[in-house]
């Protein structure tokens, strides 16, 4: 009898040790700072709205429908690009506040590392695209910003790796906003 309780039980904790959820990603991009502030405190109500088709942030695939892996990030990711561009936009002069007649808002449209893990590799595949738009008095402006990347290594990929990835494509399509002239011609002209 007590042998019988003691299988049942460690089969209900080796269960549960496999069902248990990996860690959630942290994601930190970098806003892109000007050297010399431009937009002379102009107001600009700043929205971040997450409309991909998954919520989590990367897939791990080992190969069989049992081992997937669903892995999320931190905080919506809508939210920590909010972030990170309102930090850009602050610091390119713009007053970011929910009372401004023009409005920039950022739709994420797709955010996902997809990891194919085989036994001794693995191939990651990192996917970001975005939807800006900026609605003012004088009309519209909207231009999709993307990135793609790819990377195999040996071993098993990892949350560092995840977040090391989704990082740089956020990084790199920040700094495509940033340094992109027709959008900060618009701004300049229509704010």
């Amino acid at each position: 009898m007590i042998k019988k309780y003691f299988v049942l039980v460690s089969t209900l904790v080796l269960s549960a040790c496999a069902t248990t959820p990996p860690a959630p990603v942290t994601l930190m991009p970098t806003a892109v700072f000007t050297s010399q502030p431009w937009a002379n405190n102009k107001a600009l109500n700043l929205t971040c709205v997450d409309q991909a088709s998954n919520s989590y942030i990367a897939v791990i695939d080992n190969g069989s429908t049992e081992n997937v892996q669903i892995i999320q990030p931190q905080q919506p990711i809508s939210l920590t690009l909010r972030q990170a561009l309102a930090q850009q936009l602050t610091g390119q002069g713009f007053s970011i506040t929910n009372n401004a007649t023009s409005t920039m808002t950022v739709k994420v449209e797709k955010a996902l590392v997809t990891v194919n893990q085989g036994l001794v590799k693995y191939n990651m595949h990192s996917d970001l695209q975005l939807q800006l738009m900026v609605n003012t008095p004088a009309g519209q402006f909207s231009k999709r910003y993307s990135g793609r990347s790819s990377r195999e290594d040996a071993l098993t990929a990892s949350n560092k790796d995840i977040a090391t990835s989704m990082n740089k494509l956020m990084n790199s399509v920040l700094n495509e906003i940033a340094n992109d002239s027709e959008l900060n011609k618009y701004l300049t002209e229509n704010i």
